[in-house]
């Protein structure tokens, strides 16, 4: 069984089918993505509480820790995220597509669209500039096969 480190592992934001990495990533958590399920419980039901899958998937989210630059160009992008409220021009649902590149040597990623994004930015007097990256999944992620 591989152990495979963090340390290298990049975010990638897509234009078209170009991915671009976002620098001074600092940590990552990817959690949430679940089956739907139903409660399909009736008046004759058992003591437990039946439920099935409604064959949907909920993707989760997507929250990156960074050391935030407020002048780098792809911190300017992900900011730019925020404010435009993922609306293109025409108000249409707006698909962004990220790459998660994890560090093993068969070069394994995760893709997936993103409906929404939260942006926080920190400050302490110990610590540097941080801000978080949540991206809300739509739809399945692909995850690494």
């Amino acid at each position: 069984m591989a152990k495979l480190k963090t340390k290298g592992t990049v975010l990638e934001i897509a234009s078209g089918t170009t991915y671009t990495a976002i620098a001074q990533v600092s940590g990552f958590s990817i959690s949430g993505a679940a089956t739907e399920t139903a409660e399909v419980d009736t008046l004759d039901s058992a003591v437990g509480i039946p439920k099935m899958s409604t064959g949907r998937v909920g993707g989760g989210t997507v929250t990156y820790d960074i050391i935030f630059d407020p002048a780098l160009a792809g911190h300017k992008t992900l900011t730019a995220l925020v404010t435009s409220a993922h609306l293109n021009t025409a108000s249409q649902h707006l698909q962004q597509g990220w790459r998660v590149k994890f560090t093993d040597t068969s070069s394994t990623s995760m893709t997936f669209i993103s409906a929404g994004a939260g942006f926080d930015i920190t400050g302490d007097i110990t610590d540097a500039l941080r801000s978080t990256l949540t991206l809300e999944v739509d739809g399945c992620p692909a995850f690494p096969a």
